[in-house]
């Protein structure tokens, strides 16, 4: 399946490096989706774990997307 993007933004790392960053959903099974933070500009990501960060707005276009797109009508808003 192809991801959907559900937010983007860019911001700033050090004086001369701004990164972008997008999140996207996936479904990966019936009842299982995935979301993926890809930060582009950043050289390497370090550690053993994994976060992502997600806006007010962008839980919205989530919670939007699984609805409509993965027929997830049994989820709150």
């Amino acid at each position: 399946m192809t991801a959907i993007m559900i937010g983007q933004d860019k911001f700033k790392i050090s004086e001369d490096e701004m990164v972008k960053r997008e999140l996207k959903v996936i479904r990966v099974d019936d009842d299982v989706i995935q979301i993926q933070e890809e930060i582009h500009g950043v050289i390497a990501l370090v550690g053993a774990t994994s976060s992502v960060n997600i806006k007010k707005e962008e839980l919205k276009n989530l919670i939007k997307v699984a609805k409509e797109e993965f027929g997830w009508t049994d989820i709150c808003e």
